[in-house]
């Protein structure tokens, strides 16, 4: 049986045993197989045209050209197996070259490389070579069930058959094969980890709302938008609808957010000519960086337009722009706001080098000191394979964990390399059909009466109210209780079309809950459990400040909270799986600065003490772990003053051994390595039990499937938001509603937040949003009245901050730092509080 009829389920169960090999060889550190490291030795291409071709000493066209050839489309050539992507392009290891059909292969002296297309060019330009179809191939001894591809060595090889039915594979490069396979010195599935979020860092993804052109545009911006008619209409591909703006004459802008190497060939927009004013009349485009945008040019409609038409923006470009911004200037008959139905876009790409030789240089590294020590070649080499790897389980993990079944089941191996599946390609689009399937919409929207005056009382003196019902978390989960044997209790699985689980009455504040009122509940009940202030007492029992919170000469994770061990409310800690899980599902944050340990307990993540439990308590992983040393000085050790007992991070004691008499027993030398053992268990496990009930609570909301193919950071990241707040990120999200970009008091604003802290602007983005972290979108509009150097005011339902003048950028920075940390305003138009209070 030849290799291309092998049977699809048994080409699936080849691939699967190779997964499971590749994925022992990663986690013990061993290099990878044979199969999976395949170069063929020799591959035959062919000039398609006549050309002339240089060959070069390195892959770099400034170095020598050991050779130029004229060649005709009779010219062949046998190069390596082995490709090199670089900066300048992909290259070609070329071994012999014959010019005519009748002269013989020549082979070449030294190295010999050549540039088979440029990292610039398009993929519609031809490269100067193509391959030699297998059956074509020069060889008479060729064999046509000889296979050269890895995947197909791999599925020959794993797919045992008998001897006679194996076709035979193209002899491969033992060198490149060697080297593509070996695992780096001083390397551990670690330095793997680091180098997949480096590259997964870099890959953009599908917006699947951006319909047709998704493959060219990464996201879509508007100045404004009214109701229900924003940006997703757009790019639907549906006449009917359109994108109406909702601002100031002549402020209205389109931005497209292009995707790296994108070059336009035909940009249009749909106008229908039944939307009389709403018509566009003049617009100018412009593309280039964001803050260094370019007129590229002016469309005038100077013509009636009949029914619906396509408006030509721009035609034939010849560079990739990362950002085109079309400008509405003026619209028919002095109309006011826009409309527009549609966008079309024709666009070719660059061709894709993925990540070339070049990309793993030292300033993608900064933030992966592990990779420091590699070099450029070892690094590309390992993402090669690591890639291939990964091409492997995409094409059988929908397998692996069915539709029918949201678990991984058997196939528990993939939890060792947990932290190399952002790289697949197939995997969020299981998660997102896994969360589709489980959804549910709710039957109607509990309204919850909330008291945040006695809440804030709580939070300045808890011991007042030691059963904490003040709070606005004992608020909310009592208020959420159904009221009767009629109601069904909340299930929490929502699309993320439903953005507002609850309607908040917030008493003696008159404010009408559109949104706002309900994500600063969401605010307020994280800050009750994981405030941000680190002199403040906690309001509620259920988690405590981790051991390095106090821990001076700690410089890790300074700031976060665990479970508290001595609670046992299971049914809070359930509920809080439950929230965690919803926002995991909506748009919506929760906020809580729990360590990596804590995220990988949750998401199931195998979880070490040296590595993971130093992200609680640092000082006490490097005693027991120096305690534990074999040559630990008898002195050092004496001096540590340790018996057979140790404090939990609660600060309660726990007594490990006895003497006779039921004191704590001392501890001896000989024992410190047992005793190192028992606390590393101990510790490991001080908050299984409430872990274990967050948990139970998530998974009720999240299927455990999805769990187990996310990494603790993207669970973090989708419960929590992104934590790092950027300026490059916060002008993603932001809107202008009747202010122009280029208005002295938007560049006042940006001058301001640029200096801010990451915590700052986190307090910013709540007092204009209600939400701590992105995403969230940010509308500037201009301030309430003329007064000059005042505070700024914010609507938390719109994501509005109205904006007043201010003299320099200092007292923009001041006073919007201020406000971040000392006002709460929600619909400031209807609040009958005066001033603010400290947060």
């Amino acid at each position: 049986m030849a290799l291309h009829c092998l049977s699809a389920p048994r080409r699936r169960l080849a691939r699967i045993r190779c997964l499971q090999e590749c994925i022992t060889c990663l986690s013990e550190g061993k290099p990878l197989p044979e199969s999976v490291g395949y170069v063929s030795l020799e591959l035959e291409y062919r000039c398609p045209n006549k050309t002339s071709i240089k060959l070069y000493a390195d892959v770099d066209t400034s170095k020598t050209v050991v050779k130029e050839l004229s060649c005709t489309n009779e010219s062949k050539f046998l190069v390596s197996g082995e490709e090199l992507c670089n900066g300048q392009g992909k290259w070609l290891k070329v071994r012999k070259f014959k010019l005519s059909g009748s002269s013989e292969f020549e082979a070449l002296e030294g190295d010999a490389w050549l540039l088979l297309f440029s990292s610039r060019s398009s993929v519609e330009e031809s490269p100067p070579l193509v391959p030699v179809a297998q059956e074509s191939r020069s060889s008479l001894t060729f064999d046509k069930r000889t296979i050269s591809s890895w995947e197909e060595v791999v599925d020959s090889h794993y797919a045992l058959q008998l001897k006679q039915q194996q076709p035979s594979v193209l002899k491969p490069d033992e060198q490149a094969v060697a080297q593509l396979r070996s695992v780096p010195k001083v390397w551990s599935l670690e330095h793997d980890e680091a180098l997949v979020q480096l590259m997964a860092q870099h890959i953009p993804r599908d917006n699947d709302s951006l319909g047709a052109i998704k493959s060219f545009v990464e996201h879509v911006d508007v100045s404004s938008y009214c109701d229900d008619d924003g940006p997703l209409n757009l790019t639907d591909g549906d006449p009917e609808t359109y994108w109406e703006s909702d601002g100031s004459q002549g402020q209205h802008w389109i931005q497209l957010r292009m995707k790296k190497g994108t070059v336009i060939k035909k940009l249009c927009i749909v106008l229908d000519g039944a939307d009389d004013n709403y018509l566009p009349q003049r617009m100018v485009v412009q593309g280039g960086e964001q803050d260094n945008l370019k007129t590229l040019n002016t469309v005038h409609i100077d013509w009636t337009v009949t029914d619906t038409q396509d408006i030509v923006m721009l035609e034939n470009m010849t560079e990739h722009y990362p950002i085109i911004m079309i400008r509405i200037k003026e619209c028919m008959a002095g109309g006011i706001d826009t409309r527009i139905r549609g966008i079309k876009l024709h666009s070719t790409e660059e061709r894709s080098l993925g990540f070339d030789r070049d990309f793993f240089c030292a300033k993608n590294l900064v933030r992966f000191p592990i990779l420091d020590s590699s070099s450029p070649d070892v690094l590309y080499r390992r993402s090669l394979i690591l890639q291939r790897v990964l091409t492997i389980m995409d094409s059988v993990l929908h397998y692996m964990v069915p539709a029918w079944q949201y678990s991984i089941g058997s196939y528990k191996c993939l939890q060792k390399v947990r932290q190399l599946l952002p790289l697949s390609k197939k995997r969020l689009n299981l998660i997102e059909t896994f969360l589709k399937d489980t959804s549910s919409e709710p039957s109607d929207k509990p309204v919850v009466y909330i008291n945040r005056r006695a809440a804030m009382e709580h939070r300045c003196d808890p011991s007042q109210d030691t059963e904490c019902k003040l709070t606005v978390f004992m608020q909310l989960y009592e208020g959420l209780k159904p009221r009767d044997r009629t109601t069904k209790p909340l299930n929490y699985r929502w699309s993320s079309r439903y953005d507002q689980w609850w309607e908040c009455k917030f008493l003696s504040e008159g404010i009408i809950d559109q949104g706002g009122g309900f994500r600063d509940s969401l605010s307020d009940l994280a800050e009750e459990l994981c405030p941000t202030a680190t002199d403040c007492p906690i309001p509620l029992p259920y988690f405590i400040r981790a051991p390095n919170q106090t821990q001076e000469d700690s410089n890790i994770n300074r700031d976060v909270y665990v479970p508290n061990s001595a609670c046992q409310d299971w049914d809070k800690y359930e509920w809080i799986g439950k929230l965690m899980g919803a926002c995991f599902r909506s748009k919506e944050n929760l906020v809580l600065s729990l360590p990596p340990f804590v995220w990988k307990k949750l998401v199931g993540e195998t979880t070490t003490w040296t590595r993971d439990f130093q992200t609680v308590d640092s000082a006490e992983v490097h005693i027991i772990d120096s305690m534990a040393a074999v040559d630990l000085d008898r002195e050092l050790f004496t001096a540590l003053g340790r018996s057979w007992s140790l404090i939990l991070s609660n600060g309660s004691q726990v007594t490990l051994r006895v003497d006779q008499e039921g004191n704590t027993k001392p501890l001896d030398y000989s024992e410190r390595i047992d005793y190192a053992e028992e606390v590393r268990r101990v510790r490991m496990n001080e908050c299984e039990e409430q872990l274990v009930a967050v948990r139970r609570g998530l998974i009720t909301v999240v299927p455990e499937a999805v769990l187990e193919l996310l990494t603790w950071q993207e669970l973090e990241t989708r419960v929590c938001g992104d934590p790092e707040i950027t300026m490059e990120a916060l002008k993603k999200t932001t809107y202008y509603d009747d202010l122009d970009e280029t208005d002295i008091r938007v560049q006042y604003l940006w001058d301001a937040l640029k200096n801010f802290s990451n915590e700052d602007r986190s307090r910013f983005l709540r007092f204009v949003t209600g939400r701590r972290r992105l995403p969230a979108p940010l509308v500037i509009s201009s301030g309430k009245g003329d007064t000059m150097d005042s505070l700024p005011e914010s609507s938390t339902c719109a994501n509005m901050l109205y904006l007043p003048y201010y003299s320099s950028a200092k007292v923009a920075e001041e006073k919007l730092r201020y406000a971040a940390y000392n006002c709460i305003a929600i619909d400031t138009d209807m609040n009958p509080w005066e001033g603010s209070w400290e947060d």
